[in-house]
């Protein structure tokens, strides 16, 4: 498989947030930030009755799609609104940047697994996170399989007939959005829906980097996913956003200087390497961080081996101070602490010109030393950056916003008199992981029927009364096709064996999918855009005055 540049940018931002100081620990909540976690049992309330009010107007999910899979731009802006609801029901800018930086996280995470030298099992962004892994360690606050997040309630409530790898993406441009100055940095541009997603992904903790050292920058961003040093550069950007704790990465702190500028996406990182004296912390153990000289206003501030590396050579000059030109108050240097006295070693400026030229830019510095307020060069770099690692391994089966979903009838249609065509297709290239087919204690027959039970990915046994009373169509339709209502044939993404079990006549790697621009088509309902055109090709988005009844 072969990858252009900008496809693997994306994953190095990924890498390096898993295994940093994660940015949504547990015990930034304690006594020693004033407060206590979020009572998700409270403020989901508020957030419920929103969303039930929201319901109460619009078509349940399943009637929201047309042949399956259905992303409208209304769907996308739609979840932007949800989070932006949740986020101003957090408690406290402490709370909020739990949430928001966390959404960031879960998205980078499930993305940073990408790997371009394995053909059999690249993984990337397939909705699939291995919780068990330290590395993951606070993201189960962020995403529970009770829905008692939420972030993972405002998915079962209203968009579970999307993947959990699109809303993750969609989820965490909302944020970025969101948290960025004015609402200025939109990335809605660079979405594009159909990632599809995987229950198991062995072994993908492993592909995180650690956050020793540069080596560990170059080994995974520019080694495996073949970034350059601008891309790392301008993704662990994503830093600004959210912080770190002990409980979780056992680094305490945040990248910036307050609580409230944690919740906001700019370039306010870049400036705090440049403008800071750092010195090293917890020196001579396996959490040895930076942290700066002068005071910290209640949260620690702090900074990763993989941070300072971009602009200095830290292992050259280690134990050194980054500016030792500051003073405290008091005149004393802030390069000398109880710890050490490092007024007389500063760091030298790392030899990667490339990497520290990224990070003057980014930071928006002038030539007198102060900074700007021009956040373009980051977000110019970032949404480049953020539409590669978003799109890794995808980049042949995603699709642009559908025009509008139809609905879908709840009962069985009558059977067709013919069974449609199938449509020859390209095999695409490979996604990230292939999803099993679960065990059935009974096979379904050639009529319409449920099975009595069967075995799912986890090995428990469940009956299709569990799959509705759980929004569990998009796995098991194939079993449970009475009670889905998929007994004509099946929605998009849904399990298949024959293109003929399909709505949209098309089966590939064992999933229902719609075709995009350009593919052989023989009717509108194949095509992701809902158009076959007359020459028996699938017509990209249009507006729909435009669109021509195909026969």
């Amino acid at each position: 498989m072969t990858m252009n540049k900008h496809k693997i940018q994306a994953l190095a931002w990924l890498n390096l947030y898993s295994a940093a100081a994660c940015p949504f620990a547990s015990n930034f909540f304690g006594s020693s930030r004033g407060g206590s976690p979020p009572n998700d049992a409270v403020h989901r309330q508020g957030l419920r009755r929103r969303l039930n009010s929201i319901n109460s107007s619009q078509p349940k999910q399943r009637e929201l799609q047309v042949g399956g899979g259905c992303f409208t731009e209304d769907t996308y802006d739609a979840i932007f609104v949800d989070i932006e609801a949740a986020s101003a029901a957090q408690p406290n800018n402490v709370a909020r940047s739990h949430f928001l930086g966390g959404i960031l996280r879960l998205a980078a995470h499930d993305f940073m697994d990408f790997d371009i030298n394995d053909a059999v099992a690249p993984m990337g962004a397939d909705g699939c996170i291995d919780w068990a892994h330290q590395a993951n360690s606070g993201l189960e606050t962020i995403w529970c399989d009770d829905g008692s997040c939420p972030l993972t309630e405002i998915y079962q409530e209203k968009y579970s007939f999307i993947s959990r790898a699109d809303f993750w993406v969609a989820a965490s441009n909302a944020v970025i959005k969101l948290s960025s100055p004015n609402d200025e940095f939109d990335l809605k541009s660079t979405f594009k829906w159909g990632r599809v997603d995987a229950d198991q992904c062995p072994d993908a903790a492993l592909r995180l980097p650690g956050d020793t050292d540069c080596g560990e920058v170059q080994d995974v961003f520019l080694n495996r996913l073949g970034l350059t040093w601008t891309d790392a550069v301008a993704l662990l950007g994503g830093h600004t956003l959210g912080r770190g704790s002990s409980d979780f990465s056992g680094h305490d702190g945040i990248w910036v200087d307050t609580d409230q500028e944690a919740t906001i996406f700019d370039k306010r990182y870049y400036e705090e390497v440049l403008r800071r004296a750092w010195v090293p912390r917890n020196e001579g153990t396996a959490l040895q961080d930076w942290t700066w000289g002068g005071g910290n206003n209640g949260s620690p501030r702090f900074m990763l081996n993989t941070d300072m590396c971009l602009l200095f050579d830290i292992e050259t000059t280690f134990p050194c101070c980054s500016r030792t030109d500051l003073t405290r108050n008091d005149g004393t240097n802030q390069c000398d602490t109880r710890n050490s006295n490092l007024s007389g070693t500063e760091c030298v400026r790392t030899t990667n010109e490339e990497a520290a030229n990224a990070m003057v830019l980014f930071s928006g510095q002038r030539d007198d030393g102060r900074f700007g307020n021009d956040n373009g060069p980051f977000f110019t770099a970032f949404r480049v950056a953020w539409q590669a690692a978003t799109t890794n391994g995808w980049e042949d089966s995603l699709h642009e916003f559908v025009l509008s979903c139809g609905t879908v009838s709840p009962t069985p249609a009558p059977l067709p008199t013919t069974p449609p065509t199938p449509v020859p297709t390209v095999p695409p290239t490979p996604g990230p992981t292939e999803l099993p087919t679960p065990t059935i204690s009974s096979s379904p027959t050639e009529t319409c029927d449920d099975v009595d039970s069967f075995l799912d990915n986890k090995g428990k046994t469940r009956d299709c009364a569990w799959v509705i009373a759980n929004q569990r169509c998009k796995k098991f339709a194939h079993l449970c096709t009475v009670s889905c209502g998929e007994c004509e044939c099946l929605l998009d993404n849904r399990v298949c064996t024959l293109d003929e079990d399909c709505c949209s006549g098309s089966c590939i790697a064992g999933q229902c999918a719609c075709l995009s621009k350009n593919n052989l088509c023989t009717s509108n309902a194949q095509c992701c855009s809902g158009l076959c055109r007359d020459d028996g090709t699938c017509a990209g988005s249009q507006k729909m005055n435009d669109m021509e009844t195909v026969g």
